[in-house]
């Protein structure tokens, strides 16, 4: 018997991109493959969207572009959005990286540090208050890099309804005036679903290309591309006022049947899901009971058939990576990339 086992669809996930490539022209749908593709392979993915006509990625450090840019070759343009410090300045030039520039120090190491201009995008904080230029610091920034390859901002509330999204579509506009002419981009998934005017030059989904994240208000909403499946190691049937599980934190109402299952947060199922979360089985939803444990996890399936051997789905068609995120008390992010390496991994599709 296998262990869990992890199934992404990459013809799911293409069709991902070009929904949002449609959805946003004429402006362009880069793809955002930082942590390793949200833990789905950042090769593989980046692999079967270039195939597909993606030639824009964007990662979170420099040796995940290196590692991008060994992949697939001297033509995608590879974004690193912490940009440069002193000790990687070689591996950008070496590997053809274009840094995102957050303040005035990494503005300054990269001009000085270059014998030749190359090309560098600019980052403006526009209400995070996380990485980008504060706007105190926006004219200055304008004298030491006047043409930045792209001016970027962030939508801090980009996947929700809140008012703070038009106020920083203001501020980002208001930055835009100090950088004319050149190609802006604000948004993530979220943004990309909250109108024209949100999406400039480009728009860099990450979570919805995976299957997650907000839905759209009308058009079409993203494909499953992730199943998370684990099989049944043990079927037993217990009596009322039964406990199960370490702490004895769930204990059956009545005479039930309980399937054990090989998969536990060793393998990236969080132990929120404990007595909260759900798995589909034989047609059901089915609840989780008792604690998640490192390598296993109680099901209640009492009056279906279930053998040991048979295969529960997780996540998937029937379980939604964001529903099963919400039972958690988290986001379908951090289930992603928490996936764990004892998965049996498989692609389908991306040829």
């Amino acid at each position: 018997m296998s262990g869990p086992r992890l199934q992404i669809d990459l013809d799911a996930l293409v069709a991902n991109w070009r929904m949002f490539q449609r959805r946003v022209e004429p402006a362009y749908a880069a793809a955002v493959v930082k942590a390793d593709a949200y833990g789905l392979g950042a090769t593989t993915v980046a692999t079967a969207l270039n195939k597909a006509g993606c030639s824009r990625f964007y990662v979170a450090w420099p040796s995940e572009g290196a590692a991008l840019r060994r992949a697939l070759g001297t033509a995608p343009e590879i974004m690193v959005f912490h940009g440069p410090t002193a000790d990687t300045m070689d591996l950008f030039q070496m590997y053809q990286l274009v840094p995102v520039l957050n303040h005035l120090e990494q503005i300054d190491l990269w001009v000085s540090g270059n014998v030749s201009p190359r090309p560098a995008a600019l980052n403006v904080d526009v209400g995070m208050s996380r990485l980008g230029l504060s706007e105190s610091h926006w004219a200055v920034a304008a004298k030491m890099l006047p043409k930045p390859s792209r001016l970027l901002g962030h939508l801090s509330c980009g996947d929700e309804d809140s008012t703070l999204n038009a106020e920083q579509l203001e501020t980002f506009e208001r930055a835009s005036k100090l950088w004319p002419g050149v190609p802006r981009t604000l948004s993530a998934t979220g943004g990309s679903y909250l109108g024209k005017a949100y999406h400039f030059d480009e728009v860099r989904p990450g979570i919805g290309l995976y299957g997650g994240g907000p839905k759209p208000a009308e058009g079409s909403a993203p494909h499953t591309v992730v199943t998370i499946k684990a099989p049944v190691l043990q079927v037993r049937d217990i009596k009322k006022g039964t406990a199960v599980g370490y702490g004895a934190s769930w204990r059956a109402d009545a005479d039930s049947t309980l399937a054990t299952v090989g998969l536990g947060y060793a393998d990236g199922f969080l132990r929120s899901a404990s007595n909260t979360g759900m798995a589909f089985v034989a047609g059901e939803k089915r609840p989780i009971v008792g604690r998640v444990s490192m390598d296993l996890i109680v099901v209640d399936v009492t009056g279906l058939s279930v053998s040991p051997g048979d295969e529960i789905e997780f996540v998937g068609p029937n379980m939604p990576i964001s529903e099963v995120a919400g039972a958690m008390g988290t986001i379908d992010y951090e289930i992603l990339t928490r996936l764990g390496s004892r998965f049996e991994r498989s692609y389908a599709g991306g040829e």
